[in-house]
């Protein structure tokens, strides 16, 4: 068997699990999103969406989802400076469009 042929057929195992996964991870950042707007303890939040978002940035690309692993790319960054800024997360415009951004496109990828 080629290589390509190998690697093909991985992607076809692995990516089965990955959208399950990832109809898991729909449910639980929703859940996130409606809690930032209330939730007096962002930090937690804050962190599980962007180690969720970082584990779809890197598998993404490769099971064919490349907008899916641009778009988590961008929430695990916007996290990232509002987590090290001293500015209010939900004053933060940008914050909330990158997590509604990638929910969108979650929510397509898994209506396919």
């Amino acid at each position: 068997m080629l290589q390509s042929q190998t690697i093909d057929k991985k992607v076809a195992e692995i990516r089965p699990r990955f959208l399950r996964l990832l109809a898991q991870r729909l449910n639980r950042f929703e859940e996130i999103r409606d809690l930032l707007e209330t939730e007096p303890n962002l930090a937690p939040l804050l962190e599980e969406i962007g180690t969720g978002a970082h584990s779809i940035v890197g598998l993404a690309a490769t099971l064919g989802f490349p907008d899916l692993g641009s778009l988590a790319q961008n929430v695990e960054l916007v996290v990232n400076r509002v987590t090290s800024a001293e500015t209010s997360t939900r004053s933060t415009i940008e914050f909330f469009d990158s997590i509604d951004d990638l929910l969108g496109e979650m929510a397509l990828i898994l209506q396919a």
